[in-house]
């Protein structure tokens, strides 16, 4: 893949213009291959290399459903999209998206002129990158080209989640409904809440494995159930599968994706955590 320099490229307009406009004395990697219209997420990924960023110039797009949205401002400005393959991130630089983007929605999404790119090696979709202060700003998809990119297909009634154990949360899984089970909070977390929903500070809470094995519940400050208290018990959770560097991460989409109902677990397996 061919790394082009471009300088000197002013876009003063850019959220009303293109939605791909580069910054002076920035990078990208731009994909020249030619791909079919509809290429599968799996395989647009594949085109990423982590902390680089890459200019998509051809005609080309996904097909995926609609797994979370910003309904519980869990999300802010991004929807997580998913079809048979593999899961992204879809940064939106609008509000109350899932009035028009909810769970369930099939689309169609229009990639050239936008950027594939990662954040702590999520990877996502975004549409405009600044690097003049020497660190990477991503901007979302501007609200006026929402049409332009993405389009409503259909309704997909039931999304079922992927039942997944601790050893098979790898990245491929990124951006996909996943669930876990026989899984519990930390029992020195049982006693706070999701986040901080007073100074709107997100939070990462530990969800231990019975069987061995941590991954973290991540949380908005600013969801609606930041201030709700984590429940004591054990059992399922459903959730966007999700990385902040080596960390494996979820989140959820409201608080009825977890059901820990069940006793806490014990043994030697626990132990080791």
């Amino acid at each position: 893949m061919k790394k082009v320099s471009i300088h000197f490229y002013t876009c003063m307009l850019f959220i009303l213009t293109t939605p791909a406009c580069l910054k002076q004395s920035s990078f990208a990697n731009n994909i020249y291959k030619s791909i079919d219209s509809v290429v599968s997420i799996k395989n647009l990924k594949k085109l990423h290399y982590t902390g680089e960023f890459e200019l998509i110039q051809k005609k080309m797009s996904i097909e995926a459903v609609v797994v979370a949205n910003d309904e519980s401002n869990n999300l802010y400005k991004t929807i997580s999209v998913q079809d048979s393959t593999a899961g992204i991130l879809i940064l939106l630089d609008g509000v109350s998206l899932y009035q028009t983007y909810p769970i369930g929605s099939v689309l169609r999404i229009q990639l050239k002129d936008l950027i594939l790119t990662d954040y702590r090696r999520m990877i996502q979709i975004a549409a405009a990158i600044d690097t003049s202060s020497g660190s990477m700003q991503v901007t979302g998809i501007p609200s006026p080209l929402f049409e332009k990119h993405i389009l409503v297909i259909k309704d997909e009634p039931v999304i079922r989640p992927i039942p997944v154990s601790y050893k098979n949360l790898h990245d491929s899984l990124q951006g996909r409904l996943i669930k876990i089970s026989n899984v519990e909070f930390a029992s020195a977390d049982t006693n706070l809440t999701y986040a901080d929903k007073k100074n709107k500070i997100g939070a990462s809470r530990a969800l231990r494995f019975c069987t061995g094995g941590t991954v973290y519940l991540r949380t908005s400050g600013y969801a609606d159930f930041a201030g709700i208290k984590l429940p004591s018990g054990n059992g399922d959770l459903v959730g966007v599968y999700s990385v902040y560097n080596s960390e494996k991460q979820v989140f959820i989409r409201d608080t009825s994706d977890i059901l820990l109902k069940n006793k806490r677990c014990t043994g030697a397996a626990w132990l080791k955590n």
